[in-house]
């Protein structure tokens, strides 16, 4: 009996330190580190699990610290006869937050392509001459090969016509249709939309703040699963923006 009761705390104190890791990027889906979502063998890399997205020097302005290089992919855009603001263009996704996340989501560029790594580039040639016999293992998650994203639902590549608008403004469709679209809020520079657990828009003003795939995704926790603000549960997520 003792010997079951035991066992038992064992268990729970595993589950919590599962779900503990899963509000963490080491561990997790977005740590490529060795061991992890990558099996990485670039000794050169091992074990660091930030560096794949940022570095604390030269990297980019207008995604501070960012470690990789912005897609130059074109992208087909959404559209749609009820869209209430200007459709997103191809060049504005390039330069945008959500920019960042699709350098490996479209599957333009590998994961282990880095703008700084201990001082140099880490570019395309030495990635793939060093790391032959780098398999990703993304499980169901994903799929690819050289490190690139090819596949899975993480994979969205560079048809993002069926995928929610990004780089969209907020405000200009709220204004068009205002009953549809909850009103924005701001707190010092922070600005967000929704009362409980409000997602982030991202713009110098509530007239020119964006949707993003960091609106709704936070790629630094994935406690809810699928990196996501909070849970879409009764559609909690839809909710916060859109009035139905």
């Amino acid at each position: 009996m003792r010997r079951r009761i035991v066992s038992a705390a064992l268990a729970a104190l595993a589950v919590a330190a599962t779900a503990s890791a899963q509000t963490t990027v080491a561990g997790g889906p977005h740590d490529f580190s060795a061991g992890s979502a990558i099996r990485n063998t670039d000794a050169s890399i091992n074990g660091q699990t930030c560096v794949f997205c940022h570095t604390p020097h030269m990297g980019s302005v207008s995604v501070p610290l960012w470690n990789r290089s912005g897609s130059t992919a074109t992208y087909q855009v959404y559209a749609s006869s009820t869209l209430d603001t200007a459709a997103p263009t191809s060049a504005a996704i390039q330069s945008s937050v959500s920019g960042a996340c699709l350098s490996c989501h479209d599957g333009s560029i590998a994961i282990d392509v880095l703008t700084n790594l201990n001082g140099v580039a880490h570019v395309a040639s030495i990635a793939f001459t060093r790391q032959a016999t780098a398999k990703a293992t993304y499980g169901n998650s994903g799929t690819g090969t050289g490190n690139i994203l090819a596949g899975g639902t993480p994979f969205l590549g560079t048809d993002l016509r069926n995928d929610h608008p990004i780089t969209i403004v907020y405000e200009t469709a709220r204004a068009a249709t205002p009953a549809e679209f909850n009103t924005q809020s701001i707190t010092g520079q922070k600005i967000t939309v929704g009362t409980t657990q409000p997602l982030p828009l991202y713009g110098a003003s509530t007239a020119t703040a964006t949707v993003e795939c960091a609106s709704c995704h936070n790629p630094h926790n994935n406690s809810v699963g699928s990196f996501l603000r909070k849970s879409n549960t009764g559609s909690a997520l839809c909710l916060t923006c859109h009035i139905k």
